[in-house]
Parts: C-alpha cells; sequence; structure tokens
C-alpha cells in the first residue's frame, strides 16, 4: 500500500469518524462516575482532588485462539504495568474477561474498577454498546 494513502486513510478515521452521541454522552456519564470514586476513595491529593485514576485495557474474551502469545498472566501484565501505575490510585480496567477474579493480583495494589460496577449511571444504554462505552 502506498505510504501516503495509508496516512490519509488514518487521519480520515481520527478527524471524521466518531461514535454517536448516545454512546459518548454515556461514556461521559461513565467517566465521571469514576472520577467521583476516584475523589472519595483514594488516598493520593491528585486522585481526590481532581478524580484522577489510571486506566488499562486488558482483552481477555476474544482472539485467544489466535493469539495465544499474547495472552499473559496476570501476574506478567501486573509487573508490566506496575511502573505505569500509582500504588493504591482508582484503576480502571476496560475488558472483555468475564472472570473478574484474573485480576486480582491489580486489587491487591490498586482500588480496581469495572465497567459493570457504574452501570447504574447508564440504566437506559443498549447493553450492545457497552465496549464502545468501555474503550
Amino acid at each position: 500500500m502506498d505510504w501516503k494513502q495509508d496516512l490519509w486513510s488514518k487521519r480520515f478515521v481520527r478527524d471524521h469518524l466518531r461514535y454517536v452521541d448516545e454512546i459518548m454522552c454515556a461514556a461521559a456519564r461513565v467517566v465521571e462516575a469514576v472520577r467521583n470514586h476516584a475523589r472519595k476513595n483514594n488516598n493520593h491529593n491528585a486522585s481526590r482532588d481532581e478524580g484522577i485514576y489510571d486506566a488499562t485495557h486488558i482483552r481477555r474474551g476474544d482472539f485467544q485462539s489466535q493469539y495465544k502469545r499474547t495472552f499473559l498472566p496476570a501476574e506478567e501484565l501486573y509487573h508490566l504495568s506496575r511502573g505505569e501505575l500509582v500504588e493504591g490510585a482508582t484503576l480502571h480496567i476496560a475488558t472483555d474477561g468475564k472472570k473478574k477474579s484474573f485480576f486480582d493480583i491489580f486489587k491487591k495494589h490498586s482500588d480496581v474498577v469495572f465497567l459493570d460496577d457504574f452501570l447504574h449511571v447508564i440504566p437506559d444504554v443498549n447493553t450492545n454498546y457497552y465496549g464502545m462505552i468501555d474503550q
């Protein structure tokens, strides 16, 4: 592929494609809820005052059979990311994983929350949008 066409395509997507308002507004409500949670539950001044939190996206559900070497154990994922995470701060984990116990190593070091913890702020949103909201 021509690199100029590739660059143009990526910029077009970046500049012109976006989710519908329902998804964007629902995601904004979730972000605000996570920030409020961080303000209430963290001992760190920045988190408490500004609602700052860490976030990560850890895929567990799809493509497991195709990309086996990318499905690392939780301990390794934590080890690789711990330098980027604030110890004890709120950590929002976006995931398609069903077994939340997989993330226990993160829970030992962070105040871990998931989209599931904030569904009360988006009660009437189509569940098919959850992945896009989490993104």
